[in-house]
């Protein structure tokens, strides 16, 4: 898996907002079991799962994942 793919940093994301599994969870309404699985990689992730873990965590999910492909006019 690269590391732009939206699951490579989801786990640092949430730690870096104070945030629990079980409150990241709670707050998208997923058991912490299956987000412990998405950080992990091993389940899939839905384009809606995205958003609401991107709002929780008051990110632009589209940022985070083109990040690496964007280009710098000199």
């Amino acid at each position: 898996m690269k590391t732009s793919e939206p699951l490579s940093q989801l786990r640092a994301l949430r730690r870096a907002h104070d945030m629990s599994l079980r409150e990241l969870a709670e707050r998208i309404g997923l058991d912490p079991g299956q987000l412990s699985r998405l950080e992990r990689r091993q389940a899939a992730l839905t384009v809606d799962r995205l958003y609401s873990i991107a709002q929780a965590l008051e990110v632009k999910p589209l940022a985070r994942v083109l990040e690496p492909y964007t280009v710098v006019e000199e």
